[in-house]
């Protein structure tokens, strides 16, 4: 039994570490769009602030099994007990729904609705292309603006559609003052400025 509530309390407690992580990536995340910026590590951070809240629905339900018989054993009195069992199975069955819906909402934003593309220049400059998910006609250039950050550049309608940009044969050439992004036969320039350090 002590085994058992240990357990439960330590995977509450990384569940609790899980949201909170998710809620300050998730809030960086937001700030920085706020600002026309684009925050990248690999894949956007809101992506990654979503797998925390994906691994803490299970994490926090697991601990809570552990933990909740263990507690309502401890109850003295034999009605009390089962009226708080029964409660807590009634209770753990609304809350099944809630957790479910948002474990699919965040496995959503985990996995990325819409496509996140980085190109490299020969010079090490680079670009992100993000392309909406659904018909693929919304498509924003970001450029990079210091470590992690990209901060928008221009829409670019003239990629949009199908196929989609992660799709096609793309390259980014750079100039001086301008990079060009080739997608197949469509050229887009992006103005460069310098990135803030």
């Amino acid at each position: 039994m002590r085994s058992r509530s240990s357990w439960g309390v330590i995977l509450l407690i990384g569940a609790a570490l899980s949201v909170t992580g998710f809620c300050i990536l998730d809030d960086a995340y937001w700030a920085a769009r706020r600002e026309h910026q684009l925050l990248f590590a690999g894949a956007p951070l809101n992506s990654l602030a979503a797998w925390l809240l994906v691994v803490a629905v299970p994490i926090g339900a697991a601990g809570l099994l552990l933990l909740l018989p263990v507690l309502i054993g401890r109850i003295r009195r034999r009605a009390v007990r089962r009226l708080a069992g029964w409660a807590t199975v009634g209770g753990a069955a609304a809350a099944a729904t809630c957790f479910g819906v948002v474990a699919a909402f965040a496995l959503l934003e985990a996995t990325g609705i819409g496509d996140t593309v980085r190109l490299e220049a020969a010079d090490g400059r680079s670009v992100l292309v993000t392309q909406d998910g659904f018909d693929g006609d919304v498509v924003d250039i970001y450029t990079e603006n210091g470590s992690f950050r990209y901060k928008w550049a221009r829409s670019a309608p003239e990629l949009s559609g199908w196929p989609r940009v992660r799709d096609r044969e793309c390259r980014l050439d750079a100039g001086e003052a301008v990079l060009r992004l080739v997608c197949g036969e469509k050229t887009v320039e992006i103005d460069v400025e310098e990135p803030a350090r």
